[in-house]
């Protein structure tokens, strides 16, 4: 997932992966590698690639993170971005989400309260 989360940054910073790679002084397939989750940075390349990215290290490692605490972070700095007006959409549209999944897997596993 971090691999994932390096390539989404470059593209935003609007890096080619070979300018990445040079930077870094590794090679294209190595950089490649590391977009594709098949090798892992080790943490001086992460600071590096964070300052060119222009963020902190810690988000390459919460934006693709699984566990429930790091995505709440994550959604926390991108609402932090809006306006009050479209951070209540955005939590208005995840809680109409939110019910609505949770019916279809009580429904999946055939909880009883999901077919009243």
């Amino acid at each position: 997932m971090i691999g994932r989360t390096i390539a989404k940054k470059r593209r935003a910073a609007d890096y080619t992966q070979e300018q990445v790679a040079e930077r870094l002084g590794i090679g294209n397939e190595a950089f490649s590698r590391i977009e594709r989750g098949l090798v892992s940075p080790g943490i001086s390349k992460l600071y590096e690639m964070a300052e060119m990215f222009g963020c902190g290290v810690e988000s390459f490692l919460i934006e693709g993170s699984r566990r429930p605490t790091d995505q709440a972070e994550y959604l926390q700095q991108l609402l932090t971005r809006l306006s009050v007006s479209d951070r209540q959409l955005i939590v208005g549209v995840v809680e109409k989400l939110a019910q609505r999944l949770g019916k279809e897997i009580k429904k999946t596993r055939g909880d009883p309260e999901s077919f009243t």
